[in-house]
């Protein structure tokens, strides 16, 4: 039979600080980055292959697949983030696509705020350095399907 114990008292456990500590992978600050990233209003996701338009055919459909599918292999999907990490600190450089006519210093700004409150709140992360590039943008689809009046 096994025996049953009981826990220390409160004042008797090591502080929080000196028990361990929580490692996150690199990989892992790029993930919350690019998250924080596509979450930002006027922030596009590119390269990822878009939902298809309304009536659009079996061709169009197929395209846009491999145009995403070949950016996403290219390097050339947006939101992209490079991080370098010492520890708890970071430095991230962040790719992004912006909806026209968001303003650029605006969407970077913005996009800045967010990467550096998420890598704190969700990894933990004290961010040295967040810069933000711009790198397109996209212009509003249009529906261009037909319509019945």
């Amino acid at each position: 039979m096994a025996e049953t114990g009981t826990l220390p008292p409160q004042d008797a456990r090591p502080d929080a600080a000196d028990r361990g500590r929580t490692d996150v992978a690199d990989r892992v600050a790029e993930r919350i980055a690019t998250r924080a990233a596509v979450e930002v209003p006027g922030s596009v996701r590119t390269g990822a292959a878009p939902a298809p338009a309304p009536g659009s055919g079996p061709a169009e459909q197929a395209r846009r697949a491999v145009g995403g599918a070949v950016d996403t292999v290219l390097g050339r999907a947006l939101p992209s983030v490079d991080c370098t990490r010492a520890g708890d600190r970071v430095r991230v450089h962040v790719h992004v696509a912006g909806s026209w006519p968001t303003p650029a210093a605006d969407l970077a700004a913005a996009v800045r705020d967010r990467v550096r409150t998420q890598l704190h709140h969700l990894g933990g992360y004290t961010v040295d350095a967040c810069d933000v590039t711009v790198e397109r943008y996209v212009l509003p689809q249009h529906d261009t399907g037909r319509r019945v009046e």
